[in-house]
């Protein structure tokens, strides 16, 4: 997730985004469309434009299976791809992956890779306005309404088998939405681990840590939020927190104020890496971590 670029310096960021508020709040009682520029900017969902390019990513990952959710209006769906564990696990261990802005399902898959090594299945939705999913331009009630859909969906395939274990993951905006998913389902058993990896508080806070008060005046201006803080204290352990300690599109402090508001069991591991590329470490204590989360879950 990029909610500003980091392509200019922070001060240069700063005073592009002075003249931004003030041209809008100047614009704000003749516009409109001020929240649909929020959105806009924020999101930037990345779609799939055709069926041939569909068509190329299926040829390229000939073990992803694609499931279609039916979600909001009649006739719109989310497009939910499956892909399967490595090797032989013991334990029906599921993820549902919860992705951020930007990047697609697809996109999105080599960083199931240390999830699936671990013996885990992943399901990852395109909310809609991503990827396969119903073209539109996303706004926060329904990205928590896609979350919410597919759960169902999943939860409702075939008999209910008690020894299937699913665990809730969230990266970047993600988190905040499947911080609000698991406080959904607190008291259900519905899941035995969420993992929130390159987590935040809420958008205002991020904006604010990236660029000061603009940024924060910035947001507030809009009506999406995404403020995991509101959520967090309404999920039940284990809470996993995952970030990258270099990572410059939310900053790690972001992550630890996320992680002092959980309730226990909690875990905190960071890695000298980024915001999307934890998956890329050396080490294998990544891997381990997954393995860790799995191991949680028997």
């Amino acid at each position: 997730m990029t909610v500003f670029s980091a392509s200019v310096s922070p001060a240069q960021r700063r005073i592009h985004l002075a003249l931004w508020v003030l041209g809008l709040v100047l614009l704000l009682p003749a516009c409109a469309g001020v929240d649909t520029w929020q959105r806009e900017k924020i999101y930037r969902p990345t779609a799939l434009q055709n069926d041939a390019e569909k068509q190329v990513l299926q040829a390229a990952n000939p073990d992803v299976s694609v499931l279609r959710v039916p979600s909001g209006s009649s006739g719109e769906w989310v497009e939910v791809l499956q892909v399967p564990a490595l090797g032989s696990p013991s334990r029906d261990i599921r993820v549902l992956y919860l992705h951020g802005t930007f990047r697609h399902a697809y996109q999105n898959l080599p960083k199931t890779l240390p999830m699936r090594r671990a013996g885990m299945a992943v399901w990852l939705p395109d909310y809609r306005g991503w990827g396969g999913s119903s073209p539109r331009l996303p706004d926060e009630p329904g990205i928590h309404d896609d979350a919410w859909v597919v759960w169902q969906f999943l939860q409702a395939q075939g008999p209910r088998d008690p020894s299937v274990r699913w665990v809730i993951y969230g990266h970047s905006m993600g988190t905040a939405v499947a911080t609000r998913l698991a406080a959904r389902l607190k008291g259900t058993n519905g899941y035995c681990a969420l993992v929130l990896e390159s987590g935040f508080t809420s958008f205002s806070d991020l904006a604010q840590a990236s660029v000061g008060w603009v940024g924060r005046a910035l947001v507030g201006m809009g009506s999406q939020r995404m403020a995991a803080s509101e959520d967090i204290t309404g999920v039940h352990g284990p809470v996993w927190f995952l970030h990258g300690s270099q990572d410059t599109t939310v900053p790690m402090a972001q992550g630890r104020r996320l992680y002092d508001m959980a309730p226990p069991p909690k875990f905190w591991r960071d890695w000298p890496l980024g915001h999307s590329n934890l998956h890329t470490d050396t080490t294998g204590s990544y891997d381990q971590a997954w393995r860790d989360i799995a191991t949680s879950c028997l």
